[in-house]
This record gives C-alpha cells, structure tokens and sequence, in this order.
C-alpha cells in the first residue's frame, strides 16, 4: 500500500466539551501490531521552512492479512481515535495521519500512515513512541555509515563499463543495510522523474564495507546530460516494544545520502 497517494489529512480531534465523549483507547487486538520506525538524516528534510533530521512514521497492522496497515475505527464515538507520539528527550512530535485508497476493507481498518518529524535524530540517542496509553517504546538510534566511496559530486557513466563501488566502514554489527539511488526531489517534474526508470535501483547489503552495484540495477532511460541522484546507504535495527502490546515492531535507521550526476 505504501506506493497508493495520501488522499486527504486525518484530523485528530478531542471531543472537550462533550458531556459522555470517549475516555479509553480501544484495545490492541490479538491480531493487530502496532508498527513505528524512526528515520535519521545527515542532509535535512525541510517542512515549511524547519530543518528536521529525523522522521517517524507509524500505522497499525493485521498480521494475518498481507499488506493491511492503519489506524482502528473509533467506532461510533465508542473509543478515543489511535495516536501516535515520539519524543528525543528534547523535543515532542504528534504524528499527522494522512488517509489513502483502502485496498483492504476487509481489515476494519482505516487505511493510513502517519507521520512526524523531529529535528534531531542522532546516532546514539535515544527516541521513546507512546501509542496511545502504551508508552514502553523506545531505539537507541544506530550509527551513521558514511559512503567514502563514490565521491561526493563526482560524475559516473552507467554505461562506460565501469563500476560504482559503494565503501564505508564495517561494524560487524547484525544490522539491516540497505542500498539505493534515487533523484534528488521527487516534487520536480522533468526527464530525470518522468523519463528515467529507478524501480530496481535499491536493495539490502551486507555490512562487508564495499558493495558493487549490479548493472542490472542502475536507472534507466537517463538523459544525455545527466541526472542528478542521490546514493543511499542505511542502516537500521530493531528496538523495544510495550510489554503491554501483544506484538510490534520499534524500529530506527540512520540514513547517509550523498549527491552525484548518472549520466548514460
């Protein structure tokens, strides 16, 4: 569901004022999983103005039916709605949840993700969740993997016949490492968007400190003057959950992206 548009904002309001409103939070069924990852940056993301280096996104999900993930039904003013908070011990942010097309109405779930930005997400530090009265969440996040090879700005030619060797510094840790290149702004029309293909340009990766990139993997449909790209290197792992919540998922991830041109 995660390539379906966001349709519209949900707006979580209180019922103040409301003589027999909702006080409890409907409980977590034995099916449902409550699932939040934490993203930290080292090149920001800018939301109206404000550099943010972290990201949050949370939903909830049926772990026996594929794909399903969103926030529960209220019912008819019977439960209070699903929220969604992360705080780095310096900041708090309310996840926003956005609605989209739901492809599994069968759930009885809301179709939704929500999301929040923090502006520090450091290596080390630790972010706690609270979803709704559970608030046992927490990731120390992990280290930031920076790429020393291929060079910042540098130029490479996908079909020179060369390789473009990804390199940093191994952990030896049993983290999850995943790869990618995408453009630099998904918000910008323009051949390198509409024209260039980059579905297959990402994967997992061990943490050996060198990864080749497949041919097979490059973007294709490149322009002759170049895209501009950036290259990613992540790594991320689990963290803790409520011990209230029958299953779940914690989850934090650093994130190292460096800009350079593909050119044909």
């Amino acid at each position: 569901m995660r390539d379906i548009m966001w349709l519209a904002l949900i707006t979580v309001v209180g019922l103040s004022g409301a003589a027999c409103g909702p006080d409890e939070y409907r409980p977590l069924a034995e099916n449902e999983a409550v699932v939040i990852r934490v993203y930290g940056y080292n090149v920001p993301i800018v939301r109206d103005g404000v550099d943010y280096l972290g990201e949050a996104e949370a939903y909830v999900t049926k772990v026996d039916v594929s794909g399903a993930s969103g926030v529960r039904d209220p019912g008819d003013g019977e439960y209070l709605p699903d929220r969604f908070v992360v705080s780095n011990g310096v900041e708090e942010a309310e996840l926003a949840c956005y609605w989209w097309h739901d492809s599994h109405p069968e759930d009885n779930l809301i179709a939704a993700k929500c999301r929040g930005y923090l502006k520090q997400a450091e290596p080390g530090r630790a972010i706690r969740a609270r979803f709704n009265d559970l608030d046992g969440w927490e990731i120390v996040m992990p280290e930031l993997s920076e790429l020393t090879s291929p060079e910042p700005e540098s130029v490479f030619s996908v079909g020179a016949g060369e390789d473009l060797v990804l390199a940093w510094e191994p952990l030896g840790k049993d983290d999850l490492m995943r790869w990618s290149i995408g453009p630099v702004s998904f918000d910008e029309p323009g051949p390198c968007l509409d024209d260039v293909s980059w579905d297959d340009s990402s994967g997992e990766v061990d943490d050996t400190g060198s990864f080749t990139v497949p041919e097979g993997s490059y973007p294709t449909g490149l322009p002759a003057e170049g895209c501009q790209a950036f290259v990613r290197l992540s790594r991320g792992r689990d963290g803790t959950i409520d011990p209230a919540a029958p299953t779940g998922v914690m989850f934090g991830m650093q994130v190292y992206k460096m800009r350079m041109t593909l050119k044909p």
